[in-house]
């Protein structure tokens, strides 16, 4: 049983071949609700949970949220609306937190541990 490899074991390893970069680099070009849109996540109390366990994870890893989150403005030809801007670094956390039990999400999540 102590031979057996844990994905947490990979966490010290993926933090220090990138402490350098300090996660950095990373472009804002994703919308948060086109994301949610494509996901068929309409509930804002949902929206809101996987973005505080998004955030809840950049505190603890020390991430910047700053580099990875935009609050932005769009006006959809009738109101304006608050929306994220955001990479793909903080839209990979934001679905792999959002609700399993739909299925555009479960998709979602296979895909990425697949790739």
């Amino acid at each position: 049983m102590e031979n057996q490899l844990r994905i947490y074991d990979y966490l010290d390893v993926l933090l220090q071949e990138h402490k350098n970069q300090q996660f950095k680099n990373f472009k804002l070009k994703y919308f948060l609700t086109d994301i949610m849109n494509i996901l068929d996540i309409n509930d804002a109390v949902e929206i809101q949970v996987s973005l505080d366990r998004t955030f809840a994870i950049c505190n603890a890893l020390h991430i910047s949220q700053l580099a990875n989150f935009q609050k932005i403005y769009r006006f959809d030809g009738e109101n304006l609306q608050a929306d994220w801007k955001i990479s793909s670094l903080a839209c990979y956390l934001i679905i792999i937190n959002c609700n399993p039990t739909n299925e555009f999400v479960a998709r979602a999540q296979l895909h990425f541990v697949m790739n």
